[in-house]
């Protein structure tokens, strides 16, 4: 048979100790975030976005990455060539806010362009998730340079 997982482990501890933990943390979180002045409320949320935003980038890099190097390996594109650059432009309908585009143009290092579909795939997730921390406007361009690591809106 299978072990049981270690009662002092957060794994073997039922639900409502970890909801409890959950609770108090909380509790204290909120007791902290009280005592703080608005501008050091203000400064803390511009922080706190600004990690967030950095987190959904990197992710949005690593996946965009990975993927361009199976479009390459399985010769899933028109052109052979390593991916170097990927660009997506916006989308926008009367139903949702403007957010990045799932299809997007990469580019190889021949210079040769291929469309990509990310929809239904992790990259669309996560572009869904850079798109709410970036907030781009209609038209805009956003071009990843997968080998420096550098986003670029344009």
């Amino acid at each position: 048979m299978y072990p049981h997982p270690d009662p002092s482990s957060p794994v073997g501890r039922p639900a409502r100790w970890r909801a409890a933990l959950r609770r108090t943390v909380s509790r204290i979180f909120d007791r902290f975030l009280d005592r703080l002045s608005t501008k050091q409320l203000v400064a803390a949320a511009g922080h706190i976005d600004a990690l967030c935003t950095e987190r959904a980038r990197v992710h949005l890099l690593e996946l965009l990455r990975a993927d361009s190097a199976t479009l390459h390996s399985e010769g899933l594109t028109d052109c052979p060539a390593p991916v170097t650059q990927v660009r997506f432009t916006t989308s926008n309908d009367d139903y949702n806010p403007v957010c990045w585009n799932d299809n997007a143009i990469v580019r190889h290092t021949t210079g040769a362009t291929t469309q990509v579909d990310y929809a239904d795939t992790p990259v669309e997730s996560a572009l869904r998730d850079y798109s709410s921390f970036t907030d781009p406007g209609d038209g805009a361009r956003l071009v990843v340079n997968l080998t420096t690591g550098e986003f670029a809106l344009r």
